[in-house]
């Protein structure tokens, strides 16, 4: 049992110029009251993000070849923590997170196999992402799995599981947890435990961007496809696609348009109540077709792993 706490932050970083500053000035005002060191890990920025964060005369090390995984291990192989905070570079603490730490560092001291943080809020902006995708997404919270953007456990945890595979080029943080919990271990999130992350798309072609990378671990394996819902729902989505190709090419382009959308809005809107419980009439519109173009990533991803255009670079 843990009986005096140390937190280890540990915040993997590339070209994080524009965040990195104001990230770790948040972090050191809102830090937690119990003594605690912030470790930067560089993986090979070709910006100034290192001489920025050498500027909070914070721990700052360098990783420059490797997974997402391997530059948040080698964090951890240099902390002396035996409290594991895992912070994103474009991710905000707040006075919030402040005044609730406390509580979640009493239950890992209690119960070390244990997995705390939350989903990231987005900033508070008008933009139609924002308000009808990042800002709902924070509101649900799931009890098996939390983003590594912001993931709290003890280093007992993260060592019984041998830290993240770094095999892995994204999801990363699902597998984390996923093996975790197979360990025992409990996940509890704590969504008063808030964080803004200002990294989240503004843009539909980042959006797609942005799914389009986290979805290609899905598509290793068939086994790693039956496992995971959105792949499914990507393959059927693949399906409508070619049968309205094949309609287009013998009834007409107007018909087989006509049939792609139709079989879509048939998709994404239920998709769109089942994800977002007690969404809004008015938002559902704007959300169901954000949750369109979030397939539409996806569907990039499968086409990335069919073509071999999936990089050995993580990025």
């Amino acid at each position: 049992m843990i009986t005096s706490p140390f937190v280890s932050f540990i915040i993997p970083a590339f070209n994080e110029k524009s965040y990195i500053a104001n990230t770790l000035k948040q972090l050191h005002n809102f830090g937690p009251k119990v003594p605690y060191e912030v470790i930067v890990v560089d993986n090979g920025s070709t910006d100034n993000t290192i001489e920025i964060a050498q500027s909070f005369n914070d721990t700052v090390l360098t990783c420059p070849v490797g997974t997402i995984s391997a530059v948040r291990n080698h964090g951890v192989n240099k902390s002396k923590g035996n409290i594991l905070v895992f912070l994103d570079a474009d991710v905000e603490l707040t006075q919030d997170w402040q005044n609730n730490i406390e509580s979640t560092i009493k239950k890992l001291i209690e119960t070390p196999l244990l997995i705390s943080g939350s989903r990231c809020l987005p900033p508070q902006t008008g933009n139609i992402i924002n308000k009808n995708w990042f800002s709902i997404l924070s509101i649900s919270s799931s009890n098996n799995y939390i983003n590594s953007g912001h993931l709290i456990t003890t280093k007992v945890l993260f060592d019984d599981i041998s830290g993240f595979n770094e095999e892995l080029k994204t999801a990363e943080d699902h597998d984390f947890c996923v093996r975790a919990n197979q360990a025992g271990a409990k996940i509890t999130p704590m969504p008063a435990l808030k964080v803004i992350h200002y990294g989240y798309p503004s843009t539909i072609s980042q959006f797609i961007k942005r799914e389009r990378w986290h979805g290609r671990e899905d598509f290793k394996t068939i086994k790693t496809i039956l496992k995971s819902k959105i792949a499914l729902i990507t393959i059927f989505h693949l399906c409508i696609l070619s049968l309205s190709l094949i309609h287009v090419m013998s009834k007409g382009l107007v018909e087989g348009i006509i049939l792609y959308v139709f079989s879509m809005i048939l998709v994404t809107i239920p998709l769109t109540l089942y994800k977002f419980k007690g969404l809004k009439l008015e938002s559902i519109v704007k959300t169901s077709l954000i949750h369109y173009f979030y397939i539409i990533g996806r569907s990039l991803s499968f086409f990335d792993r069919i073509t071999f255009r999936y990089s050995k670079k993580f990025r």
